[in-house]
Order: C-alpha cells, then sequence, then structure tokens
C-alpha cells in the first residue's frame, strides 16, 4: 500500500488530517483493524453511559490530545445527543469549572481531562466523578476515554 501522507495531500504540518490517512495508518497493523471497529462499534451500542456524556467525553479527550480530526467528527454528534455549542465552546476553551457547566458535566469532564493529562487520577476528581456515575459508567468512561485517545493520536503522530 502507498503512504497517502507522501504526497503532502493528506500531511498538514507534519500531521495526519483526515480518514484516508487514519486507514492507511490502521493497515499498518492489520490484525487489529477488525477488533479495533469492531470496539468503536461497542462505544456506540453498548454502554450504559449516555450518548450525551459520551460525546463529552470524546470532545475533551479530542481537546487535551489536540486532535482537530476527531473534533470536527463529533462536533455534530454531540449536537445531537444533546450538547449544547457553549458546552463545547467551554471543553475547547478547557473551562471545566465554570458554572454555566452542571455539576455533572464539570465533573465527567475534569475526570475525562484529569485522566488523559496524568497517569494517576487525583482524588479529589475521582470522588467528584463518583457522585454522579455509577460504578459502569465509570469504566465505559475510561473505556470511551481510552478508546479516543488512542483513536486520537493515529491523527497526532506523524506516518
Amino acid at each position: 500500500m502507498s503512504n497517502p501522507g507522501s504526497s503532502g495531500r493528506l500531511r498538514r504540518n507534519g500531521r495526519l488530517r483526515h480518514s484516508r490517512a487514519a486507514a492507511w495508518m490502521l493497515s499498518h497493523s492489520a490484525g487489529t483493524v477488525k477488533p479495533f471497529i469492531e470496539l468503536a462499534k461497542a462505544q456506540f451500542t453498548a454502554l450504559q453511559l449516555p450518548a450525551r456524556s459520551r460525546e463529552l467525553v470524546i470532545l475533551t479527550v479530542a481537546e487535551y490530545i489536540e486532535t482537530t480530526f476527531v473534533a470536527a467528527q463529533h462536533n455534530p454528534m454531540s449536537q445531537a445527543a444533546g450538547v449544547d455549542e457553549r458546552t463545547r465552546q467551554l471543553i475547547r476553551s478547557r473551562q471545566l469549572d465554570d458554572a454555566e457547566l452542571s455539576p455533572h458535566d464539570s465533573a465527567l469532564l475534569r475526570f475525562t481531562a484529569e485522566i488523559v493529562q496524568h497517569p494517576r487520577i487525583a482524588d479529589d476528581v475521582f470522588d467528584t466523578a463518583r457522585q454522579f456515575l455509577s460504578e459502569r459508567e465509570l469504566v465505559e468512561a475510561l473505556q470511551v476515554i481510552g478508546y479516543y485517545w488512542t483513536f486520537g493520536r493515529i491523527f497526532t503522530v506523524p506516518a
């Protein structure tokens, strides 16, 4: 398979910039592509974590790992799931403690950002998240965070 990024059309500032390039990157590990896609499907069909919460997590991961592709893909999906534009703006500006956010949303966003930024989550951030999320929702949020961190890195690591 030829490198779609080699022509320069699919690269911008040394970074892959759209889904064709992602498919090319994933093709380097053919044995993991099908399970990776199946895991993506599970993120939308098998979770008890509400769709709105899932989209808040995805947008926060996209912001903190600096992948505009994932954010662009999920902006309309998050809107359909009930995330308003002001909340998306607060995520983009990393204002996760803003008083305009509900306590639930702030706890979920802070939990997500903390997981992405640090190897261990601060006790107070985890304790606050536990006030709003069930044990299952916490685990599912972690799975969504991990999946989109991995997926997003495909767009931030040069080919």
